[in-house]
């Protein structure tokens, strides 16, 4: 449980990082560019460290349904939005809001067992407990503090 707890804190940590690194280079590149590079790159890091560390076997291919197949697919949607995501909200509430919205999600699947998982039930608190996560973007917005530069820049445009 401890390894799945620090790879789960990582994992935070590494998207967090990846989506600021790559709206950061989106600015110079443009978005879809910058998610083409980002798969290349990816592409290019999982296939040495599969060669490297031989983790699976791609001759099982036949065996996997075709639907999960859209999982890079569903990838490029993620890298582009969220990093569009950052360029428009800031970090930590785009960041905030892709997890309410993973976390939500995650419930629904829990709930009603898709992808061939056991369902769950959903309980009152986590309702609750995700009520919580959105009360804290509205405080996370409502208190985030903006440069100088950008509070004037937001009044000029609020008088355009």
């Amino acid at each position: 449980m401890i390894i799945g707890i620090v790879c789960a804190v990582l994992a935070g940590m590494l998207i967090s990082l990846q989506t600021v690194l790559n709206a950061r280079m989106s600015d110079a590149f443009g978005a879809w560019a910058t998610t083409t590079l980002v798969f290349f790159v990816g592409f290019i890091g999982a296939s040495i460290t599969y060669v490297l560390f031989h983790g699976g076997t791609i001759g099982q291919i036949q065996n996997v349904s075709p639907l999960y197949w859209f999982g890079g697919l569903v990838g490029v949607g993620v890298v582009f939005c969220v990093m569009r995501g950052i360029q428009l909200l800031g970090p930590s509430v785009a960041i905030s809001v892709v997890l309410i919205s993973q976390l939500s999600f995650a419930l629904a699947v829990d709930t009603f067992g898709w992808f061939g998982l056991p369902q769950i039930d959903l309980s009152f608190g986590q309702l609750i407990g995700l009520a919580v996560m959105v009360c804290g973007i509205f405080v996370l917005k409502r208190y985030q503090v903006v440069a100088p530069e950008q509070q004037a820049k937001d009044q000029i445009e609020r008088v355009s």
